[in-house]
Parts: C-alpha cells; structure tokens; sequence
C-alpha cells in the first residue's frame, strides 16, 4: 500500500492535463569542452521568436520566477500582515490560463492579466492572504509586493492533480523581461512552454530554434567552443526529465515497484510453502470428503476461499500499519502526495491486488490437494507420512526467498560503507566544528553589513574564526572562465568561482601549495586557483603559476596563491579546477561559517552566544543554524533516502523469509516426533537432533548466498558507477552478510527445534 501509494503519486504528475500530448516545455541544452549540460531555462528573449516566427504553434507562454523582499496587505482595520515571498510567483501572459485548465472562482481569463498592475491568485494563497473572504470579494483588494501595488483580478481553484505549474502568483509579463537581445546566456527564471496546434510539427520547431540560436550565438560561442540546441520536452515526461529541477529519478520509482513485488512474492512463497507442508496432515479430511462426494471443484474452491479469507483480513490489519508508518516516516513521501484524493485508484488497486495474491497463492496448495488419493488415505494409518507430489518447488521457493533477502542484505552493507566513506572521505579542507548560518538578504536586516556581525562574534573566546562566502563544498558559486596568455596562445578553462573573504584559509583550513591567502586589498587585483586549475592553465608547478597575470571577465588578476584540490561538489563528480575571489560585496557573501574550539562540551555554550548576537544584530530574522556536515550530508539526501528504502527492504525480507523457516520447520518438527523421540532412546543429543532438523534447510541457504552473491556483485558495481569517489567491492562485504543470514537463519530454526530437541520421548512414543 505505502510503495503504490508513491508510485501512483509519482507517475501521475501531469498526466491529468488535457491535450499533454501538444504541451512541450523548452530545454536549454549547452556542450561546452566536449561536457554536455541542460536545464529547463532558456534566453529570454525566445519567448518573443518563437511567439513572432513559428506558426507552428498555438499558445507560447513564459514563465518568469519573480522575487520580492516581503509582501503586505492591508486588513480591514488598516494594520497590516506581512509574509515573506513564495517561490511560485510568476510573470506569465493571458496564454498561460488557456495552456492550464483552471476552475475561476473569481474574475476570468479573458480580463485577468490585462494590466501590469494585476495579480491572479490560486484559491490557497488568497485563503493565507485574506481568511474567511469570498474569492468574489477579494477582487480588487490591493497586495503591497516590496514598494509595487498590485490589485486582485482574478481567483482560480487549485489543481486538483498534481502538476508540473506550481504556481500560486500570477502578474503581467514586462516588454524588459523578454526583449533582451542576449541568446548566449540562460536563466533557471525564465521557462518556456509551447502547445503546438501538430504534434508532426515538431521537428521543423526543433529545427528553426537551433538555427536561430546557432545565427544569434555565433560571435559570442566562437572563441569557447561552445555549441547548443532546445529540445522540447512533452508534459507528461517532465516530471521524470534529468534536465528539470527538482526532478524525480525515475529508476527509484521502478526499483520501489520492484521491492514491493519482492515483498509480495516472499509473503506469498511462504503461503505456499506453508500450505504445501500441510496437505499431508489433511490428506484424511480431504479424502473423507472425496468419499461423500465431494468433487475436485469444490476442494478448489475452499483452498481459495481460505488464502481469499486470510489476504483480506491481512489488508485490514495493514491499513492502520501503513498509516503509522506515513506518520513516523515521513521523509519517505513526495511533499505534496496528501494534497489529493487517491481513494479510487487505491481501492480498485487493492481489490486487484488481493484477488492477484489470492490466485498465485492457492494455485500449487490447490494442484496438490486435488492429488490426493482415497485409497491413499484409507491405506495410510498416520496422513502425515503421506507423500503427495513433489518436494523440489518447495526447496526452490525457499531459495529464491533467500537469494532476494541476500541481495537486500549486501546490498544494506555496501551501500552503508559507501555512505560512511563519502562523510569521512577528505575533502581537502576541515569541516568539523563548523556552524554554518545563511544570512537575511530580504528587509532591514538584508542590508546590513555581514562583516559587522563577523566583527562581533569574533569577541568571544568559544569562536576561533569566522569566514563569508560561499562554502567549499557546496552548489553555491558562480562560473566564468579564467584565461592565461601563454607561449602557445590564450588558455581558457571554466570553473567555478567561490567569492570569499580575507579569513576564508583560516576557518576551513584550506592547505596553501604556494603564496598566500587573500586579503580584502586584493578585491579587484587577487585571485586564488587550486591545483587543477593551474594545470588545466598549462603551469607545470604551484611556484610557476604563482604570481602570474590571469584574465577573468575582461579584468586583470594575479595569482596569490595556490591551494590544494579539494571537492567543490559531492563526490559524485570528479575533482575540478576552482577559483576564490576575494569580495566586499553584501549580495555575495550571503553565508557565514564559525569555526569553534575542539572541546564538544563548549559547543552549546557557543551556539548560545552566536544566537545571542544574531537576535540582537537581526532582530527581525529567524536563528538557524547547521553544522557544515550536515549541509555536506543534506547534499547525498537522495542516496541516503535510497539507503533508507534498501535497509527497511532488508529487515522485511529477511523476516519474512525466516517467518517462512519457522512454520516450515514447526510443521516438519510436528510430523517427526516420533522419529525424534526414537532417535533420543537411542541415544541422539541435542544438538544432533537440531541438525537433523536443520541440515536440509541450511544447504538450500548456502545454496541461495551462490546464487544471490555474483548478482549482488554486479548490481553494486552498477550502483558505485554513480560515484567519482567510491569503496572496493572487497570480498568481505560478500562474506559478512551471508555469515550474518545464516546465522539469523540458525537462530530462527534453533527456536522451534530445541523444543522438539529437549522434549521427553515417553511422551511422543507413548501417543497413538
């Protein structure tokens, strides 16, 4: 239930919308030193060509992300609320309401954007901007955003399907935001969708943008061997899209489908097994059956009466499960998956799902029930000697079970070690007993000085340094190219640019090859490279490129320093040349680090004293604060996420199996106790009994670890290609888990068989 609720909430998005098939959304997709790149952004000005130029298509509709420091409304009473921007607030055009169905609670389409001073606001925010007012009434109330006064035109229903527009703000696009002639450069702000009038159209769309672009980019692209093409992306494959933000990787989607199938097949293996071993002890009652009259039919149908009985009440007694686990499990669940209704789609799901399980469940206890013979039954003095059809499906099922809870188990442990490896790995500069804090950057508070604060924290003995900028590792930076003008020619490599300030080395420790740290002199004359950068520049040592002239962005600088590498991203990605800029601007250097002393027992002393500043010197913004490895963390929040689904997989799978062991061991334990209790008069111990109970159930789990482990092998070494970084598969990871579920399995069987073991013989050979 929980894996399909996911998976439906996934493979929904956007599929709802009316005419998806003709509704495309503009890629930017850039190849620049051989490495290609996309995005969902694209030049502004493509939304006036392609409105101007392509009959081709019906509706071109832009989507500009707008920001503001605050926004305010005035009440009733004259006071006003204030709340801080959304990030779904956009400049689109009137096209934008006829691409996406909304339901108008207030205003329409027609008139809703007419002027620039017009605001449409979806039916949730004008609830949060003005509670308990009727969308009709609220047309016409004025919305204060930053120093623009903007009035309500219009108020449309929420999408009742969860949808690429998230949009809850909606304002007249400006001729300034699209008539820039600059094709060379794009913005994540500025998004394009089109709705073609034929689909068989596209080719000659895709075509004539490349050209455009190619005739618009020539001059700029020329020296940097930089090439680049839109590709359209139809709406029902957005949401899956590499290229889109905050995009859902489809192969997680598909490998939870295939864990829930996992889990229903080792549950119902077990049903199986579990029936199976039964038939002979009601071998008598089904041929007592046969002999009044009851025909194969009839047997069939009660078989499947019972495993129908059995899922049935299983789902009732799931469905409050499944909700404590939404519950304490919540990073688990896309963001918005409650805001619909799925009651319909689940119900018929779990009707099919039960009927399914039922079907698969009683197929093999039911072949084999209707196999047993009366004359059988009537020569047979104890049913549970009966033989009835073969043992081998069983044993097969059972190795099946343990070859998937083996693949989930080593699978837990590689994965964990890569995790560990990828928090102790070194970076190249020190992230332990850094606080790392995001400074305002909206309001009052926004437009003080960052170094004033800095100032102020380094007054107090538990702060050992603090540092502005962009952290280290981080996606914070800006990119540029540095160029060097050598023998041969110029030299260009791009990288990224950390802006930082004159305690940077210090805070986070950063090992200086060659020269020195920069200094707030060196603003505009200064920069610092690390060692691939001056090796992609062509410099052959740190003390070569030390000192020498390099050109960024039109403006001379010289080389101060040379660090060591160190990971500008995680490391999924491979070390990168990189460049620090030293800055006085407020605008760039929007976080700050504090480095504390290496006593723990003084750490809270000190988060104290920084949260005591903080108020004072930003009284009107929030305190929070992180230790730098977890934002290192946060940035590995989908490979943990996985590691979470793989761990939780291996704990159900390896229960299940040994759920499946117990019964299986329980009901073989049952129809030889006599032979258990002979074999104790003659003198059998306890331990011999146990491995007479034990042995065939073992070779069946060594022969599952054979199996499991070279495709374990394989499947982990497809994962650890995702990593730059990564572990050895060394044999141990292989042995470890498999000692580990033998031992599980031991223990699981020694349970139900010591018992047995220890039980008084008189008592079982006395019986008849």
């Amino acid at each position: 239930m929980i894996v399909f609720k996911i998976v439906n909430y996934e493979f929904s998005v956007d599929q709802k919308h009316p005419n998806k098939e003709l509704i495309y959304k503009l890629i930017s997709n850039i190849t620049f030193e051989g490495k290609a790149s996309g995005f969902d952004g694209v030049p502004s000005s493509t939304w006036d060509y392609v409105q101007n130029n392509l009959p081709q298509v019906e509706l071109t509709v832009p989507l500009f992300n707008m920001y503001y420091d605050g926004i305010t409304i005035k009440k009733a009473d004259d006071s006003k609320a204030e709340f801080s921007s959304d990030i779904n607030i956009y400049a689109t055009n009137k096209s934008y309401f006829e691409l996406v169905p909304y339901t108008w609670l207030a205003g329409n389409k027609q008139a809703a954007l007419n002027a620039p001073n017009q605001v449409v606001l979806t039916e949730s925010r004008a609830k949060l901007y003005f509670p308990n007012v009727q969308p009709t009434d609220i047309i016409g109330r004025e919305i204060n955003y930053d120093d623009k006064v903007f009035a309500v035109s219009g108020v449309v229903k929420d999408l009742d399907y969860p949808s690429s527009f998230q949009g809850v703000e909606f304002i007249q696009v400006q001729d300034a935001q699209w008539k820039e002639e600059s094709w060379s450069s794009s913005s994540s702000n500025n998004q394009l969708f089109i709705k073609l009038k034929d689909p068989n159209q596209l080719p000659i769309i895709k075509e004539n943008l490349k050209l455009k672009l190619e005739e618009m980019t020539k001059v700029a692209w020329k020296d940097y061997d930089i090439t680049g093409y839109f590709e359209p992306v139809n709406l029902s494959e957005l949401h899956f899209h590499p290229n889109i933000n905050n995009h859902t990787d489809k192969k997680i989607v598909y490998g939870m489908i295939g864990i829930g199938i996992f889990l229903l097949l080792l549950a119902s293996i077990n049903y199986i097994n579990l029936s199976t071993a039964l038939i002979p002890s009601r071998a008598k009652e089904i041929g007592i059956r046969k002999t009044l009259g009851q025909r194969n039919g009839r047997v069939t149908l009660e078989f499947i009466s019972e495993t129908f009985l059995i899922t049935g009440t299983a789902l009732l007694l799931s469905w409050p499960l499944s909700i404590l686990f939404e519950h304490f499990f919540k990073d688990y669940f896309p963001g918005q998956i409650n805001d619909y209704d799925y009651l319909g789609t689940t119900v018929i799901f779990l009707l099919l799902l039960i009927l399914g399980i039922t079907i698969l469940s009683s197929l093999y206890p039911t072949y084999l029930s209707n196999k047993v013979q009366i004359i059988d039954v009537l020569k047979s003095n104890k049913t549970g000697k009966l033989s009835i059809g073969s043992i081998s499906l069983r044993k097969a099922l059972i190795v099946f079970q343990f070859v998937i809870a083996q693949l989930f188990v080593i699978a837990t442990v590689v994965i964990g070690f890569q995790l560990k490896h990828l928090m102790s790995t070194d970076l190249g500069f020190d992230k332990q007993a850094l606080i790392t804090l995001d400074l305002p950057y909206k309001g009052v508070d926004g437009k003080k000085d960052p170094y004033s604060f800095k100032k102020l924290l380094l007054k107090h003995p538990e702060i050992n340094s603090t540092s502005l900028g962009h952290f280290p590792l981080s996606s914070d930076h800006w990119g540029n190219n540095v160029e060097f003008a050598s023998d041969t020619g110029i030299v260009k490599v791009n990288m990224p640019f950390k802006m930082v300030d004159d305690t940077y080395m210090e805070t986070y420790g950063l090992k200086l090859m060659a020269g020195r740290a920069l200094t707030l002199a060196d603003t505009s004359t200064g920069i610092i490279l690390n060692e691939k950068a001056i090796s992609g520049l062509g410099f052959k040592s740190p003390q070569t490129a030390l000192g020498q002239t390099v050109t960024v962005s039109g403006e001379q600088r010289q080389i101060t320093g040379i660090v060591k590498n160190f990971h500008t991203k995680n490391l999924h990605m491979q070390l990168e040349a990189a460049a620090f800029l030293p800055s006085i601007n407020r605008g760039s250097l929007g976080r700050i680090a504090i480095k504390l002393n290496s006593d723990p027992k003084s750490w809270n002393k000190a988060i104290e004293t920084i949260q005591k500043e903080w108020q004072i010197f930003y009284p009107n913004s929030e305190f929070n604060y992180k230790f730098y490895d977890e934002r290192i963390k946060n940035l590995y929040e989908q490979d943990y996420r996985f590691s979470n689904i793989i761990n939780l997989s291996s704990i159900i799978t390896i229960l299940i199996s040994c759920l499946g062991l117990i019964g299986l061991v329980t009901i073989n334990t049952a129809q030889r106790t006599k032979e258990i209790g002979i074999r104790k008069v003659l003198g059998s111990t306890v331990s011999g009994i146990l491995g007479l109970l034990s042995k065939d159930y073992i070779k069946l789990i060594f022969i599952s670890i054979v199996v499991a482990t070279p495709i374990a092998w394989w499947a982990m070494n497809k994962w650890l290609e995702n990593f730059a970084f990564k572990i050895n598969l060394s044999w141990w990871l292989f042995i470890v888990p498999a000692v580990v579920t033998i031992i599980i399995a031991l223990f699981t069987m020694s349970l139900m068989s010591i018992k047995a073991a220890k039980a008084n013989p008189v008592d079982s050979l006395r019986d008849e």
